[in-house]
């Protein structure tokens, strides 16, 4: 009996130092975590209505047809950046040199009437 007692004296200790209010708390924030868990889930769980008879060699076959392409893109050069062979521009030649300092250059006004 003085078990009971001594168990019964250490439950209702422990009791007072609990709050219903904290437990609530608790458990309305576990509740809006679960929910949020569940839609993520639904989410990730969602079908895009891709069709069952979907042929998998078809579509490596697809898959690699494209690498194929993306291949021979990458080796050659596309049209658009080769040199155009027909017509060579003919620009002057770079300058050569040092440009003059400002105070050297000449200054040309325009006298307007």
């Amino acid at each position: 009996m003085t078990a009971m007692k001594a168990a019964n004296k250490e439950l209702k200790g422990m009791m007072k130092t609990v709050k219903l209010e904290d437990i609530d708390s608790m458990q309305d924030e576990m509740m809006d975590l679960m929910d949020v868990s569940n839609e993520i889930q639904e989410t990730l769980g969602r079908s895009y209505n891709v069709p069952d008879d979907i042929d998998e060699e078809e579509l490596m076959g697809e898959l690699d047809a494209l690498e194929a392409d993306m291949d021979f893109e990458s080796e050659s050069v596309p049209s658009y950046l080769q040199p155009d062979q027909e017509s060579e521009l003919n620009l002057p030649a770079a300058p050569t040199g040092h440009a003059a300092p400002p105070h050297q250059q000449q200054v040309v006004k325009i006298v307007r009437s």
